[in-house]
């Protein structure tokens, strides 16, 4: 959810700060008053198209930035992106303030710690902008890729994930997993774990086919490194073995003097540690009873004296096993520049040769059996094609059965939004009958091999068309509420904003569209401008946008509404800028206060 915004120098905007709420946000105003301008910030904060003429007069930059939470939904999604784009990662700290040096304060409203990015966006009155994604610098292409996952921004067809045909048989799978639970959910996964490894094997074939003429030319220089490094035959681990041992018998006399002295000292001279402690022990144990500090350091004695004990015993394991072998420490020199020789030529490490001798005889293999290799990798992609298309198959049979059940239910909503004669089908188009024969692979992609897109008929005599060649306006924006009322549960949109939905319709329609968006809200943050006192009366959070003189200029202000103040701006929807008590009366059973 959008959790913050901060807008400065944006035309009559000049330093505003707005802490929205996680449900249904409501922001209306007079006419000009600078309402859109909201919705124009937005669309800029997520890489919009810059115009350099919305900085305020006399200011050398303006500034948009926003803290967003991300949902568990989108998570996945998001860090994605940032770590594709090296961009400091999600945190789930309180955000920092914003603005830096600026007066920027964190929002005081959803104290709950989340997943939180910050998003900023500055154009410079010299004709240039920047962009910052975690105050890591971007692109615009990065601010996009995010608002592509978080947001949906109804007006202008402008963020809209809805209008993309790809997105559309997601939609649908969701929604059938809403609807059907693990049957269909474990179908999908089932299938695309195989399209997973379909990939695997068909890359492995490429890779293959492509290495055939380079394997067949390298083929004795292969031979030639295989042998110098089999010959050797390095084991993992092994040259810090012989180092050891190395030094062990290069210093052998030395070793053995200092563990005599050691072991004469601890246990076998007269007067030694451990015949010292015995005595220690023996005093110790006269006096415990009288105090129990004493007993205490009685048994730290004790453990001491096993632990010496056990020294002894390992000092003389030691000695009796030392051995001196001219012979055998020459053999271990003469292993160890063996495997240096190999370190120092195949990759600076014992695990590197190993490794590289694995990949030579895996190509040597390969090169010895081309043709088995390509047969045997053929046969495997041929049979996951098939598995895979019978699977698609399953799938494809409950998505045109049960996409009659979800267009019913966005029709049902059409109609409740003002919609009389509309009709809303979710094609599924699957492969013409020769193609699912034979070997398949080819028209499989992640979601099985039917193409899916939702299509609209508004008005009688219409024919079915696309989202996106459906409407404009407000028109679009409450088809586009209808069907994200419909997928609330399997849309991953966070964000949902809602510009121009009220035009031209009545205010008992105003009113099924304002519940419709008030449900939507239990799901999804939903920030909606309007005129209509109907669906303002449903604000979790109402913002009224005004215009305030300030010196010799006109500056635009948004402030949320105290209760009361709710009461009067929804009168205001109702009965115009004078408010009478019949007015205040209708607005307050519209608020059911």
């Amino acid at each position: 959810m959008l959790e913050k915004l901060t807008i400065k120098n944006y035309l009559l905007l000049k330093n505003i700060e707005i802490d929205l709420s996680n449900g249904f946000n409501i922001i209306t105003g007079e006419t000009g008053a600078g309402k859109s301008i909201l919705i124009n910030a937005l669309n800029l904060l997520l890489g919009g198209r810059a115009d350099y003429s919305i900085i305020s007069k006399n200011k050398d930059k303006m500034i948009i930035e926003g803290i967003v939470s991300i949902s568990k939904d989108n998570e996945k999604a998001v860090n994605e992106i940032l770590k594709r784009n090296e961009i400091e990662h999600l945190n789930t700290s309180p955000p920092a303030p914003l603005l830096k040096g600026e007066g920027g304060e964190p929002s005081k409203k959803n104290k709950i710690e989340r997943s939180i990015i910050i998003i900023r966006r500055e154009l410079y009155s010299k004709a240039y902008s920047r962009c910052f994604i975690n105050d890591t610098p971007v692109g615009t292409n990065e601010l996009k890729e995010i608002g592509d996952v978080i947001i949906d921004i109804h007006s202008q067809n402008e963020h809209q994930s809805l209008l993309k045909k790809e997105v559309h048989i997601e939609l649908v799978d969701s929604y059938l997993i809403k609807k059907e639970g693990r049957k269909f959910e474990d179908k999908l996964n089932n299938y695309k774990q195989g399209y997973e490894q379909l990939l695997i094997k068909q890359a492995e074939l490429s890779e293959i086919s492509s290495r055939q003429s380079e394997l067949e030319q390298k083929r004795s220089f292969i031979d030639f490194q295989l042998k110098e490094i089999s010959e050797t035959d390095p084991q993992p681990g092994e040259d810090d073995e012989l180092e050891n041992e190395l030094k062990t018998g290069e210093n052998v006399e030395s070793i053995r003097e200092s563990l005599a002295l050691a072991y004469s000292n601890l246990y076998d001279d007269n007067g030694s540690v451990l015949e010292r402690i015995k005595i220690v022990e023996k005093e110790l144990g006269k006096i415990g009873e009288y105090n129990s500090d004493i007993n205490k350091i009685l048994n730290d004695v004790s453990e001491s004296t096993t632990a010496l004990r056990e020294a002894s015993r390992l000092i003389s394991s030691l000695m009796e096993n030392l051995s001196f072998d001219p012979a055998m420490v020459e053999e271990i020199r003469e292993r160890l520049y063996k495997l240096q020789f190999l370190k120092k030529k195949y990759g600076g490490s014992l695990d590197e040769v190993i490794k590289l001798k694995e990949q030579l005889q895996k190509d040597l293999s390969i090169a010895d059996n081309f043709e088995g290799t390509i047969s045997r990798l053929k046969t495997e992609i041929k049979d996951i094609a098939a598995d895979l298309l019978k699977k698609a198959g399953d799938m494809s049979k409950i998505r045109k059965e049960k996409s009659k059940q979800l267009e019913a239910e966005v029709v049902k909503i059409l109609k409740e939004v003002g919609f009389e004669h509309a009709e809303f089908r979710a094609s599924v188009t699957s492969p013409p009958a020769p193609l699912l024969k034979g070997e398949g692979g080819s028209i499989l992609n992640k979601n099985g091999y039917d193409d899916i897109e939702f299509m609209v008929k508004v008005n009688k005599g219409d024919e079915f068309s696309s989202l996106r060649k459906t409407a404009s306006g407000g028109e679009v924006s409450r088809i586009m509420l209808a069907v994200k009322s419909v997928l609330a549960g399997a849309d991953k949109v966070d964000i949902l904003v809602f510009d121009e939905i009220d035009t031209g319709i009545s205010g008992r329609i105003a009113q099924k569209v304002g519940r419709v968006m008030k449900g939507l809200s239990a799901f999804r943050q939903v920030i909606a401008i309007t005129h209509l006192a109907q669906i303002a009366a449903m604000a979790d959070e109402h913002f009224l946008v005004e215009k305030e003189t300030e010196g010799n200029s006109t500056i635009t202000k948004i402030r949320p509404l105290e209760k009361n103040e709710k009461v009067i701006e929804v009168a205001k929807l109702l009965s115009g800028e004078k408010v009478t008590d019949a007015s205040i009366k209708s607005a307050k059973e519209l608020m059911a206060v």
